[in-house]
Parts: C-alpha cells; structure tokens; sequence
C-alpha cells in the first residue's frame, strides 16, 4: 500500500518521484525489504482503524500495527493514533 500511496503522491506532484525509484532507492540505501503479508489479514486488521476515511492511512496503520512495527511518516494523525510513528 505504501507503494502505492507513493505512486499516486507522484502523480498529484507532491512528491518528486515515482514509487518504484523511491523503493529502489531506500533498497539500496538502507536495505528496506517488503513485507509480503497476507492481503486478507491486512484488512481485517484495517477494519479497525476507524479513526480515518483514507484506505492508505488505515492500511498502512494497520500493517505495522499487525507487524508491531515503527512507521515512518510525517502524518501529524498518524502519529497521534500509532505511537510507534516516527519522523
């Protein structure tokens, strides 16, 4: 979903790349590697992030929530709903 979040933010210009160099980037850079959960679990997991009404957000909580992972993101929401957020 972050891939795709990304993509999109690219094609409304407000990030300066597209998914897939961001993603080769941070591969390279910091070794990032995709988690390849199950899609199913995911969104039961994302039923639950009622907080918002962006699937991004609430599937993208959700996975880290579901991973009991730190996310990145400068979302001020985010960050006050998940408190493993971090910028």
């Amino acid at each position: 979903m972050v891939i795709m979040e990304l993509e999109y933010l690219f094609e409304i210009q407000k990030v300066k790349d597209n998914a897939k160099n961001v993603i080769d980037y941070l591969t390279e850079k910091i070794n990032l590697q995709l988690d390849e959960c199950g899609f199913t679990e995911l969104i039961e997991y994302a039923l639950h992030e009622t907080w918002t009404r962006d699937p991004f957000d609430r599937i993208i909580v959700a996975h880290a929530k579901m991973r009991n992972a730190s996310l990145v993101s400068a979302d001020r929401e985010i960050k006050k709903r998940y408190k493993k957020a971090i910028w």
